[in-house]
C-alpha cells in the first residue's frame, strides 16, 4: 500500500521526479566511472611489477665506504633458506660506439640464464656467448638491429638481440643499457658487484630473509643496504588510492546538487500535500505511516537514479578503459566492481538523507491545521 501511494504521488511530479533522477544518476556514474577507471589503472600499473614483489635489492653501503659487493657475500646470501635465486649485479658507465655515434651509457654483466629469466627479447636471441643484448630504448636512438657492431670501452661487440621495452624496473633497467656476459663484462671493467637481486619463493618470506640477510652481512658493520620492491607496489597502491578518493570527493558534487534538486521537490510536494496530509491524518494515519510514505518517495528516486547510473558507470568505465589502456579485462574485478556498489550505495543513501527532513516535516503536520490550509 505504501509503495503505490508513494508511486501515485511521484508520478503526479513527473518532470520534477524525472530531474532528480537524472541528477542521482549523473552523481553516481561519476562516481563510479571514477572509481572503475582509478582501479582499473592501478591494476594496469602494478602489473608491470607483480614479477618483483618478491624482490630483494641488496647494494653496498656507499654511505660507509662500501663501492661493491664481495664474493663471500654473495654466497652467504645464496646459503639462506628460502630464496629461489640470487643474481649478482656488475655494472658501470662506459663509452659505447657505434659507426656514426658515441655515448655513455650503462652497462651490465649478467649471467645469460638470469637475462632469459628477466627479459624477453623482442628480435634476434639472448646469446652472450657471441655477443652482446642491447636495451629497446638505445637501439632506437642508434638504429641497432641484431648483427650490428658496436663498440664498449674500446672492445667491439656483435648485437645478437634487442630486448622489449622493460618499463621503469628498479633492478636493473635495461632500456638504455647494453647486457655482457660477466666474463665479457670484465675484459672491459675492473668494477665489482653493484648489487644482488633476491628473488623469494613465497612472498610472505620476504621480511624474514631481509632480517637473515642483515644478520650475515651487517653483523660487525653496515655493509650492505636492501631494499624491498614490495614497499614500490605499497606505495604505488596507496598513491593510486589517494588520488581515487580525490576525484571521487569531486564527483561526489554532483550527487549534493542532486540531494538538494531531491530535497527541494519533497518539500515543494509536502506543501502543496499539506490538505491531502491533513486527510490521511483525519482518518487514522498515523505519523510513522507519513514518514514512510515521504521516505520511500525518496528511496524509490534514489533506486531508480542509481540503478540507472550504475550500469551506465559500467559501459563508461569500458569505454575510458578500452580508449585509454587498451584492454578491458580489470574492468571486472572484484575491486573495480566494488566501485559500482559503493557509487550505488552513496545514491541510494543521500536520497534517502534528503528526503528525511521534508518527510519528518510532513509527519509532524497537526490535522487541524493541515485540513484549513489552501
Amino acid at each position: 500500500m505504501y509503495f503505490e501511494l508513494a508511486k501515485r504521488n511521484l508520478k503526479r511530479t513527473k518532470v520534477r521526479s524525472i530531474l532528480a533522477i537524472v541528477g542521482i544518476l549523473i552523481g553516481v556514474m561519476a562516481i563510479s566511472a571514477i572509481g572503475i577507471f582509478g582501479e582499473s589503472l592501478k591494476s594496469a600499473v602494478l602489473e608491470n611489477f607483480k614479477d618483483v614483489a618478491n624482490e630483494l635489492i641488496v647494494s653496498p653501503n656507499y654511505q660507509k665506504g662500501y663501492r661493491y659487493l664481495e664474493e663471500r657475500d654473495i654466497d652467504k646470501i645464496k646459503k639462506i633458506s628460502g630464496i629461489e635465486r640470487a643474481i649478482a649485479v656488475k655494472s658501470e658507465y662506459l663509452l659505447v660506439e657505434t659507426k656514426e655515434r658515441r655515448t655513455y651509457t650503462t652497462v651490465y654483466g649478467l649471467e645469460q640464464s638470469d637475462v632469459k629469466d628477466m627479459f624477453k627479447v623482442e628480435r634476434g636471441l639472448i646469446d652472450l656467448g657471441r655477443g652482446c643484448v642491447v636495451g629497446n630504448s638505445i637501439a632506437r636512438i642508434y638504429e641497432l638491429k641484431p648483427g650490428s657492431k658496436i663498440t664498449v670501452n674500446g672492445v667491439e661487440f656483435k648485437t645478437t638481440g634487442i630486448l622489449e621495452d622493460a618499463g621503469m624496473r628498479y633492478d636493473v633497467n635495461p632500456n638504455f643499457a647494453i647486457i655482457l656476459s660477466r666474463e665479457n663484462f670484465e675484459k672491459i671493467s675492473t668494477a665489482g658487484y653493484s648489487s644482488v637481486i633476491v628473488k623469494v619463493k613465497d612472498l610472505s618470506e620476504v621480511g624474514r630473509i631481509k632480517e637473515e640477510i642483515e644478520k650475515k652481512l651487517n653483523a660487525k658493520e653496515e655493509k650492505v643496504t636492501i631494499f624491498e620492491m614490495k614497499m614500490i607496489l605499497e606505495l604505488i597502491s596507496q598513491a593510486f588510492n589517494q588520488i581515487n578518493l580525490f576525484l571521487m570527493a569531486i564527483a561526489s558534487v554532483s550527487l549534493l546538487v542532486a540531494g538538494v534538486s531531491i530535497l527541494n521537490i519533497m518539500l515543494m510536494s509536502t506543501i502543496e500535500r499539506t490538505k491531502e496530509i491533513g486527510i490521511m491524518r483525519a482518518i487514522g494515519a498515523n505519523r510513522t505511516t507519513v514518514l514512510k510514505i515521504f521516505l520511500l518517495e525518496a528511496l524509490i528516486l534514489g533506486l531508480i537514479g542509481s540503478l540507472i547510473g550504475s550500469l551506465l558507470s559500467i559501459i563508461a568505465g569500458y569505454g575510458i578503459n578500452s580508449l585509454i589502456l587498451g584492454e578491458t579485462r580489470y574492468i571486472f574485478q572484484l575491486t573495480t566492481i566494488g566501485y559500482v556498489f559503493l557509487g550505488f550505495s552513496v545514491g541510494v543513501l543521500t536520497s534517502l538523507f534528503s528526503g528525511f527532513y521534508p518527510a519528518w516535516k510532513a509527519s509532524r503536520l497537526e490535522p487541524i491545521e493541515a485540513l484549513r490550509f489552501e
